[in-house]
């Protein structure tokens, strides 16, 4: 009977013990950062992009505003600078073999849409940007 005994109170102790520690812990932070193709530049705040959602899922044409780029709100009759944002991201972009971006969501937004911060190649595509148009 001792025998049978002493295992599952060795157990207990230990289940015990380590319960209390993942109790303690806070949840994760989500981290949304995926592999990406640029598909083409929609204007000087929007991508399209193809993205890698992880074990070869897909989602394909997303539409994503870049996030705190500079040049935020551009007015319609601003086309000289929308077309030089343009230019400056097909030369961050265009060429790049490595893109990676992070995904926001903006709730405050109706409807609700995702900004993105991206990395072309190790670049910062969004401090780029607001470097050159600040």
């Amino acid at each position: 009977m001792k025998s049978f005994l002493f295992p599952r109170l060795a157990l207990a102790c230990v289940f015990l013990s380590c319960a209390s520690h993942l109790r303690a812990e806070d949840p994760p932070e989500p981290n949304y950062v995926y592999w990406a193709k640029l598909v083409r530049i929609v204007d000087g705040e929007h991508l399209a992009l193809d993205i890698d959602l992880g074990f070869s899922v897909w989602t394909h044409n997303q539409t994503l505003a870049l996030i705190d780029a500079g040049g935020a709100n551009l007015e319609p009759d601003a086309r000289a600078k929308d077309n030089d944002r343009i230019k400056k991201l097909r030369e961050l972009l265009t060429d790049a073999t490595d893109i990676v971006v992070r995904t926001t969501r903006d709730r405050e937004a109706k409807p609700p849409r995702y900004l993105v911060t991206v990395w072309a190649d190790g670049t910062n595509v969004n401090e780029e940007l607001k470097k050159a148009f600040p």
